[in-house]
């Protein structure tokens, strides 16, 4: 994943974080919302914002199923924001939902100095020491499984205490112990790359991350509110995330996986409509008059609001049983004193009285919050200014307060990163959340090889592979080296070894060649090779599974067999004496066959009968008559060489059956010949 943003490209127009303004964004599973804002004072003015539906249903659940069709919808809202600012966007805030959401309360106290005053550089180490903790625990507990690690998204502050008493704000003061209690909020690592993967595709970089539930809070229950205890309950298209206020602080995140597409689905079953027009039907709803649409069939149908709720009866049931318990749940079940509901799925008639009625509280106890109900907000156009537009408002309102805290930058092979920093980032945690292929770590040796030579099982193993290499800051590390920021990281992919080749020649070693006189000419004769059952030279490469056999001239009944001669039509005389065919030869034997007259039974040296024999020259097959035997000499009144390579120096080429040769070699049925130039 390629992260340009502003700090990483200093031709880049991208309006870095430090210059007051923020890029939020809010990935939705039916929209994608985007805000350009900055502070005036204490008030967060929205410059300019954009929205999007997806295409297609490429979100599901809070999750990212489809990265590409996101990444079309993100590219959209970032250009037409681009458009209205007039500069380019290169960092953004983003929020993660409450899919496979975990949460840990964690306290963490520190010895300081009399003398020594706590400014936030020191809240702010206390909090992430915090943080670090709850994700070790998280680890030591198991709660993913062993499979999947999970990420740190985001945190509140639930109270500070200064020499074991409870505080407000550690800021200024000075004593012997400060401590802090945070509650930290974890996700899966593939729903937090997801993200990035997203982020990456458009060129933007992460400037800040949260959970959709904190952000929400963030913009509609201030400080002032949270002595109360409030539920916020946000429905979205995927989720319903909710998030309770007690005491001062966020004491409790949940999340439960029902929200405004299972609405949207009822109506597509109960219309016989497809999605895109169920959810219109639904948006519709809240207007309270008769809607017309068209269903599947193509035939135009009227509902009224009343049919469409009946319709929406079982599964408004289902949801708002659903998010009531887990508001219970959370709550120490018991009810809160008011709920606050955002996000687009919450604006269905009788939602929030249904809300209200399951957890006995008065129907203006639960509301929809909108824009409008955001303290300090100023600007915004009316398209954006429902309940579906707070949590985008609220994520800006994080990353103001987190700049600069949340990432680190890293350099990898070249290229910037920056990375979430809400625990000890390792390499192997690097990698992972830039998409790096894991593949190019592991290294394979080559392909083996695998034949049978004469009956025999061999392997030819394949070469070795070059390890994976990690070079921090130019010193040898390792997938589990921690990281700190401004860390320069290289990683050398892995090298597949090479796959394993054999030809005939690697096995002839054993099989030596032995030196006859023959016929009055002396020879080095080597064995016979066949690769499935055809002749082979010592050159021919052997493939897998592959049946190679290499027969070697023992005896004279191997030598006749050799020279293609029928051991019955011959009689053999060894060193002047008259031998059989099993008889063993030796280094320096003189050999002569006597072929038998069929006739009379006279041993004739050389008949005159004639043969005929087939060789394969250059690939192609000559057929050689008219002579009892045949040299290598006879093949030319069959074959032309071209003489250019001898006018340029070269020198004449001559194998038989892989071996070099002479003119006057023998040779015999079904050899194998080249000619040509060296």
């Amino acid at each position: 994943m390629s992260l340009n943003g502003a700090g990483n490209n200093s031709g880049s127009s991208a309006l870095p974080l430090s210059e007051g303004l923020i890029f939020a964004l809010d990935i939705g599973t039916r929209t994608v919302i985007g805000i350009v804002a900055g502070m005036e004072g204490k008030n967060l003015r929205v410059l300019a914002q954009s929205m999007t539906e997806h295409e297609s249903r490429a979100v599901f659940d809070g999750q990212i199923h489809d990265i590409f069709r996101v990444a079309q919808a993100v590219k959209k809202v970032k250009g037409d924001l681009e458009d209205k600012m007039g500069f380019k966007l290169g960092r953004v805030a983003i929020a993660a939902a409450g899919r496979s959401l975990k949460t840990r309360f964690v306290r963490m106290d520190q010895e300081i100095g009399d003398d020594i005053e706590i400014d936030p550089v020191i809240c702010r180490g206390l909090e992430m020491d915090a943080v670090r903790e709850a994700h070790r625990q998280l680890q030591e507990e198991g709660a993913g499984g062993g499979e999947e690690e999970y990420f740190c998204v985001g945190y509140t502050v639930v109270n500070y205490y200064l020499n074991g008493y409870s505080i407000t704000s550690l800021a200024g003061h000075t004593g012997k112990r400060a401590g802090v209690e945070v509650l930290a909020t974890f996700l899966p690592n593939s729903v937090v790359n997801s993200l990035y993967a997203v982020l990456g595709r458009v060129g933007l970089e992460p400037a800040s991350l949260t959970l959709e539930p904190i952000a929400a809070s963030k913009a509609i229950i201030p400080d002032s509110y949270r002595l109360l205890n409030i539920a916020l309950l946000d429905i979205g298209a995927g989720t319903s995330d909710i998030a309770i206020t007690r005491d001062g602080a966020i004491v409790a995140y949940g999340m439960v996986p029902l929200a405004g597409d299972e609405i949207t689905e009822a109506l597509a079953q109960g219309c016989l409509a497809d999605f895109n027009t169920a959810e219109s039907i639904k948006r519709e709803l809240v207007k309270g008059k008769e809607i017309t649409f068209r269903d599947i069939m193509g035939v135009e149908r009227t509902i009224s609001p009343a049919g469409a709720l009946e319709i929406l009866d079982p599964v408004l049931e289902s949801l708002t049983g659903r998010v009531t318990e887990e508001i219970l749940m959370l709550n120490g079940n018991k009810p809160p004193k008011a709920v606050f509901c955002v996000g687009g799925g919450g604006q269905v008639p009788t939602f929030t009285d249904r809300v209200a009625g399951k957890l006995n509280l008065p129907p203006d106890r639960v509301g929809l919050r909108d824009r409008s109900s955001i303290p300090g907000l100023q600007g915004g156009d009316l398209e954006i200014s429902g309940p579906e537009g707070v949590t985008v408002v609220g994520i800006a309102r994080v990353a103001m307060e987190n700049v600069g805290h949340n990432f680190i930058a890293i350099n990898i092979n070249g290229k910037d990163y920056r990375l979430f920093h809400s625990r000890e980032l390792t390499v192997f945690d690097a990698l992972g959340l830039i998409e790096y292929n894991p593949g190019d770590l592991v290294g394979k040796n080559g392909r083996d090889l695998r034949f049978v030579l004469n009956g025999e099982r061999k392997v030819v193993y394949g070469g070795l592979c070059k390890a994976a290499r990690v070079i921090l800051n130019g010193e040898p590390a390792n997938l589990k080296t921690i990281l700190s920021d401004g860390d320069a990281l290289v990683i050398e992919k892995a090298r597949r070894g090479e796959d394993a080749r054999a030809v005939i020649g690697d096995f002839l070693g054993e099989f030596p060649e032995v030196t006859l006189r023959i016929s009055g000419r002396l020879e080095k004769v080597g064995p016979r090779c066949f690769i499935n059952g055809r002749p082979a030279g010592p050159h021919s490469e052997i493939a897998e599974g592959d049946r190679v056999e290499i027969r070697p001239v023992v005896n004279v009944g191997h030598l006749a067999g050799a020279r293609g001669m029928d051991p019955a039509g011959f009689e053999a005389l060894v060193n002047g004496r008259k031998v059989s065919g099993d008889y063993v030869l030796g280094g320096g034997d003189s050999v002569e066959f006597l072929r038998t007259d069929p006739a009379g039974g006279v041993n004739v040296q050389g008949a005159a009968r004639e043969e005929a024999v087939e060789v394969t020259v250059n690939g192609r097959k000559i057929r050689l008559s008219g002579k009892p035997d045949y040299i290598f000499l006879d093949i030319f009144k069959h074959v032309s060489v071209d003489m250019a390579g001898g006018f340029s120096g070269g020198r004449i080429k001559l194998l038989l059956n892989g071996c070099n040769a002479s003119y006057v070699d023998p040779i015999k049925d079904g050899d194998v010949i080249e000619v040509g130039w060296n």
